[in-house]
């Protein structure tokens, strides 16, 4: 079912500020007054559009809402209501033919022309539900996103004559203010009534378009219900083969132990065997020593566990961890915090070649670095959040598909993405590099909207899960080299250009 929604919307030019009225689908504006021109973000006339819809079911028939945005793009003044195709100035409704394509349609009162033309391809893409729009200026034929076409009454040259030297002058839209005299060489300056005769100030116009079928949040709501019945099919297949990983690591430690008691019974067994000992010497040697095995090795372990956490720091890799993060704050001038304790790690909170890190071994991301606004969301274990605007993709590459059971990105790039290996490894390009250099000693790993974050074995996980987390000195510093690159590529590729990798 079609329905319709109408615009008006006006923004001020960035070099003088006079207001610039934006009168359809336009990315390209141009200043009247100071004859700069503007170039939009598509998303500022998508989103207008995208608000409408969504709110479009609690509207009436001609109720509206506007208001003020204020972006990095400028200020936008803007207003829509829910209301039909009419003309602006007698406010008789306009008959729309019913085949749409590049027409004129005419107030059957006061017979003021209207343009109908289809959405262009930049914004059908961004308002999926977008069919056609009805405005008082079309769309340039050479170039659809070159704006709108000027009046081609106030393009006329004008005829005047050189103050200086009467000479003929010839003056268009296209002259500067101040134009030389092509006889005398003197510079003349164009009159206010002439100035405004070849640029007239445009007001602010109502616009019309025709929306049908599902608008872009239905569509998003209907992939994620897809996505997420493709992420529990994938995630029992992800917990199947971790699991039987999962449980070994956890009772490695146990099986040790047990080994070492059994090891220990033997051992009496053999020795009272070989002194001469009958059966019944054994069993009664068993019964009055087994306690002094069993009672300490029972109540050593849980001690054992809780020391275990107070001198990680201070024995082994625990150690050497420590004294790599206070080197690498020290060639810095980072501050390496929480060291004074005895028991801790510490940590380091600093900025870094632009970006803000944070390195805290005993934290479940060794390393977090800070990314701009990610167009992905990976993890490479559950459960996972996707922020809004991702889809969930395939690479067709079983490497990175098992490695990340979360995989998200935004449409364009899920888009890019699916479309063969070759473009997904070109869209995905950081990513790529950081595992072929890292994938042997991944632990947690994770791209979100706000950092990446990672771990490695072995220290990402500790005896029993004990909490005692640790980087290998000798990573700590190449981690977080590539960290930044791998932040600094995802930022290169969120903005569309080609990240600088090594």
């Amino acid at each position: 079912m079609q329905r319709y929604g109408c615009f008006e919307i006006r923004t001020t030019c960035s070099s003088c500020g006079q207001s610039i009225p934006i009168n359809g689908p336009s990315l390209h504006l141009f200043c009247t007054a100071c004859l700069e021109e503007m170039t939009l973000s598509p998303d500022i006339i998508a989103d207008f559009l995208n608000d409408f819809e969504e709110e479009y079911e609690g509207l009436s028939e001609g109720q509206g809402r506007g208001g003020t945005l204020m972006s990095g793009s400028g200020t936008f003044k803007y207003s829509y209501w829910r209301l039909e195709p009419r003309c602006s100035s007698c406010k008789k409704p306009l008959s729309i033919p019913e085949v749409q394509g590049n027409s004129i349609v005419r107030c059957s009162e006061c017979n003021a022309s209207y343009y109908v033309f289809s959405i262009p391809e930049w914004l059908q893409k961004l308002v999926p539900s977008a069919r056609f729009c009805c405005a008082p200026q079309p769309l340039s034929i050479e170039n659809e996103d070159s704006g709108m076409v000027i009046d081609e009454d106030s393009a006329k040259p004008v005829v005047m004559s050189c103050p200086q030297c009467a000479g003929v002058l010839s003056v268009s839209a296209r002259s500067e203010r101040i134009m030389e005299c092509g006889y005398c060489n003197s510079e003349v300056y164009v009159p206010d009534a002439i100035w405004k005769r070849l640029h007239p100030v445009r007001k602010t116009e109502e616009w019309f378009v025709c929306f049908e079928g599902r608008n872009i949040k239905q569509l998003q709501a209907e992939r994620r219900i897809r996505d997420i019945e493709e992420e529990k099919k994938e995630l029992r297949k992800w917990r199947l083969k971790n699991a039987p990983k999962k449980t070994r690591r956890k009772f490695r430690s146990v099986l040790r132990i047990l080994g070492v008691f059994i090891a220990l019974s033997i051992a009496m067994s053999v020795l009272i065997t070989l002194t001469g000992g009958d059966q019944q010497d054994v069993s009664e040697l068993y019964s009055r020593f087994a306690p002094f095995l069993i009672i300490p090795i029972a109540i050593g372990i849980p001690i054992w566990l809780a020391f275990k956490g107070i001198f990680s720091s201070r024995i082994g890799k625990g150690r050497e961890c420590k004294q790599a993060l206070a080197r690498l704050a020290e060639k810095h001038s980072w501050k390496h915090e929480g060291a004074e304790y005895k028991s801790s790690l510490g940590y380091i909170n600093a900025k870094y070649r632009g970006t803000d890190i944070e390195i805290d071994p005993r934290d479940d991301y060794a390393i977090e670095v800070d990314i701009d606004d990610s167009p992905f969301y990976i993890k490479t274990e559950p459960p996972g959040w996707p922020h809004d605007g991702v889809q969930r993709f395939t690479t067709g590459d079983s490497r990175f598909d098992s490695l990340f059971p979360i995989r998200y990105a935004t449409p364009e790039l899920a888009e890019r993405i699916e479309k063969s290996v070759d473009e997904a490894k070109v869209v995905l390009a950081p990513v790529y590099w950081f595992l072929d250099r890292w994938q042997q000693k991944l632990g947690r790993f994770k791209i979100d909207w706000c950092d990446a974050a990672v771990h490695l074995i072995p220290g990402h996980v500790e005896m029993l899960d004990s909490g005692n987390k640790y980087l290998l000195a000798e990573d700590i510093e190449p981690l977080l080299e590539d960290m930044v690159v791998l932040a600094a590529g995802i930022d290169a590729i969120a903005s569309g250009r080609e990240p600088e990798l090594p």
